[in-house]
C-alpha cells in the first residue's frame, strides 16, 4: 500500500498497473500468465487493453473451475473471446503460436528447478519478448523453506534468495530487477487475516477437506506470523521480488 492505497482491492491494482509498466505491455500484445491464479491479472489487464489476447496456464483445477465459471459471466473480460485458458502443467504445456510477453505472479515459490522452467518458458516466447516474475524473495545467503508451510500451506514451497533468479542465465538473463520492501506485504497479510476473521459466519461453513476449528488454527498461525515474519529488521530481508527477464 505504499502508493496511499485505501484497501487490498486498490493496492492490487496498483501492482497491476505498476507491472503493465514495468513489462511495457502494449495494446494488441500476446500474452502468458504462467500459473494465472483466480484470473484476476488478465481480467484487469484485458480491461485496459482491449486487444491484448491473454491465455492463463494453471495447475489448479479448482481455481480453473472458479476461472470457468467467471468466463461465463457477461461482465468478466475473461469471457471477452481474448482468453483461453490451460489446464495443465509447464513441463508439459505445448502452444501453437509464441507470445509477446510473459508473466508470473507468486507461481515460482512453487517452482523447484528455475532452469529447466526458465528454458521451458523461453521456448514460448518471441524473438524480443519479454517476461515479468513476481515472487516472495529473501535477502539472505541461502533459498528458505519452511517445515510449517510445507506441511500445512504450501508443500514443496521455497523462498527464492533475491539473486537466484539473475544467477540463472542460460536461456533467459535478468536485465532489471526491483526488491519491494516486506513492510507492504506484512500490511497485505495484516488485512487478510482482519477478513478472515470478519468474515468467519461465511467462511466457517466452506469446506476445507479437515474440521473447520483445526484449519482456522492453522491458517490463523500462518498469517500472523507472516505479517511479523515480513516486518521484521524493518522489511529488507523478507519481501518481494520482481525481475524484468529476456532470451538470454
Amino acid at each position: 500500500m505504499a502508493k496511499g492505497a485505501i484497501d487490498l482491492e486498490q493496492s492490487q491494482m496498483h501492482m497491476i498497473d505498476d507491472m503493465i509498466e514495468k513489462l511495457d505491455i502494449q495494446d494488441g500484445d500476446n500474452i502468458l500468465d504462467f500459473g494465472c491464479g483466480w484470473g484476476c491479472v488478465p481480467n484487469y489487464i484485458m480491461s485496459k487493453f482491449p486487444n491484448v489476447r491473454f491465455t492463463g496456464l494453471n495447475l489448479s483445477h479448482e481455481q480453473c473451475e472458479y476461472i470457468r465459471r467467471r468466463m461465463q459471466e457477461p461482465e468478466s473480460y475473461l469471457g471477452s473471446g481474448r482468453f483461453t485458458l490451460v489446464e495443465g502443467d509447464l513441463n508439459e504445456a505445448q502452444f501453437d503460436e509464441k507470445f509477446d510477453k510473459i508473466l508470473s505472479v507468486g507461481v515460482f515459490c512453487h517452482v523447484g528447478n528455475l532452469t529447466n522452467s526458465f528454458k521451458k518458458l523461453a521456448s514460448f516466447l518471441e524473438p524480443g519478448g519479454k517476461f515479468f516474475l513476481h515472487i516472495i524473495t529473501v535477502r539472505t545467503p541461502n533459498n528458505i523453506s519452511s517445515v510449517y508451510t510445507h506441511k500445512y500451506i504450501f508443500p514443496h514451497g521455497r523462498y527464492w534468495n533475491f539473486d537466484a533468479v539473475p544467477s540463472h542465465n542460460k536461456d533467459l538473463k535478468t536485465i532489471q530487477r526491483w526488491y519491494l520492501n516486506g513492510i507492504n506485504y506484512s500490511t497485505t497479510f495484516a488485512n487478510w487475516l482482519k477478513n478472515f476473521d470478519d468474515s468467519y459466519d461465511y467462511v466457517k461453513d466452506l469446506e476445507y477437506g479437515i474440521d473447520f476449528a483445526k484449519f482456522r488454527r492453522i491458517w490463523r498461525f500462518y498469517l500472523i506470523w507472516f505479517v511479523s515474519n515480513f516486518a521484521s529488521c524493518d522489511g529488507e530481508i523478507n519481501g518481494n521480488g520482481q525481475f524484468l527477464l529476456v532470451h538470454a
